[in-house]
């Protein structure tokens, strides 16, 4: 069991950079429909919560990616550094996972807060 978890984590492991990609555009869009939602009136809470449904999502993932790699004793990790150039600038899985479940959180407080103010 632990070699066919070690294989399903090896085979995933080059796609988590554009996972992380895609939320942290995801989190730029949520941040966008927030200020559009408080700017300019927009009636972009639908947005707003869809955008941090995916962060979140995302970031459990991480978390949990991190947790099962701790238990094969294999932390995952990415390499945000150029490595043609032999620069490596490791980042646990963790770390991105709790930015980014922090963010999704904040999103997500924010179409309540505006809610709240309207009430």
């Amino acid at each position: 069991m632990k070699d066919i978890l070690i294989n399903m984590m090896v085979s995933m492991m080059p796609l988590m950079k554009p996972l992380m990609w895609i939320a942290i555009i995801a989190v730029a869009l949520g941040v966008l429909f927030a200020v559009a939602r408080f700017a300019f009136k927009v009636k972009a809470c639908p947005l707003v919560s869809w955008s941090s449904r995916v962060v979140l999502a995302i970031a459990i993932f991480f978390l949990a990616s991190q947790f099962m790699g701790e238990l094969l004793s294999m932390p995952p990790t990415f390499n945000l550094g150029d490595a043609s150039n032999f620069e490596f600038i490791l980042v646990s899985f963790w770390k991105v996972g709790a930015a980014l479940l922090a963010a999704g959180v904040m999103i997500h407080y924010s179409c309540r807060l505006q809610q709240r103010k309207t009430a």
